[in-house]
């Protein structure tokens, strides 16, 4: 059971799996703070035949300072080293200000193969953005490979003779991974994003089972959408972004519909760059996705 609960931390932030000669990677792990606070850290990145890389970090996966950031770097597989760094954040729920932002720096992190399973471990930094140093510690990364093949071996049914304890985890296993895929925002939480279009898109439609809940959607407290029962189907906004430099979006829930709390999925659109967010509120309460202007 001990050996299925690890799996199961670290199930969570699969996606896709990726081998050492793809251009496409993902590792998973954590950092550790010099002040041992431990925090879930997720590295997707794509490698060009000179070893340049870029990608993205997603730091606090399921905490309340969740965080995406682009990053940038290169790796050597002869030497078997990584460095990347942090350049600009993509969206965050963290409501601290720009300028109180820790951006991580790794500097030549050891590449290992253990028993068919890819592990990077090093030092990081951490820099504001004038540049001065705000914290340190300990990378730890593994291979979403690995864990995605352990993964399957042990929540296999020929290794649960609980079958309703089986099938519970993998609810929790399906349950947590679409939260780690998603921004989930619960009533009167809010999502900060960079924004650089010069409109917003914004897609809305009801991902499970549509059961009439009903929203209304504002933009800078301007209504854009008025009494909208929410479907299956996906319902296509085009938004003119506003002349001032920052735009607040509001979720608003009129009705929770059938089933208890309004449920919305909705993907914003910023030229190449999708965010998905889930909001979750209860009638008469808000989900706010503040857009920071970065042209």
């Amino acid at each position: 059971m001990k050996l299925i609960l690890i799996i199961l931390f670290f199930f969570i932030f699969i996606q896709n799996s990726n081998s050492q000669h793809s251009k496409d990677y993902e590792m998973i792990g954590t950092l550790q703070l010099a002040t041992q606070e431990i925090i879930s850290f997720k590295l997707t990145f794509k490698a060009d035949e000179d070893g340049k890389i870029e990608g993205t970090s997603l730091t606090d996966i399921l905490g309340s300072d969740r965080t995406e950031s682009t990053i940038k770097g290169n790796i050597n597989w002869e030497k078997k080293i990584l460095s990347f760094h942090e350049i600009e954040n993509i969206n965050t729920k963290s409501q601290a200000d720009k300028a109180s932002f820790c951006y991580l720096q790794v500097t030549n992190a050891n590449i290992k193969m253990v028993k068919g399973k890819t592990i990077i471990q090093g030092k990081f930094t951490g820099k504001y953005s004038d540049g001065k140093n705000c914290v340190n510690g300990q990378l730890y990364l593994i291979g979403s490979d690995y864990i995605n093949a352990l993964a399957k071996k042990h929540l296999h049914s020929d290794y649960g003779k609980n079958k309703d304890s089986l099938l519970k985890m993998q609810q929790q296993f399906a349950d947590i991974s679409a939260k780690v895929g998603n921004n989930y925002l619960r009533s009167n939480e809010a999502l900060s994003l960079t924004w650089k279009s010069d409109d917003i898109l914004i897609e809305v439609w009801d991902a499970r089972q549509a059961d009439s809940d009903e929203i209304a959607i504002y933009v800078n407290e301007k209504k854009v959408i008025d009494s909208f029962i929410i479907k299956a189907e996906k319902k296509t906004l085009v938004i003119p972004f506003p002349e001032k430099s920052d735009a607040i979006v509001r979720i608003h829930g009129l009705s929770e519909g059938k089933f208890r709390l309004c449920t919305a999925n909705l993907t914003l659109r910023d030229g190449q760059n999708t965010t998905d967010v889930v909001a979750i509120m209860k009638q008469g309460e808000n989900v706010i996705v503040k857009l920071k202007r970065n042209l």
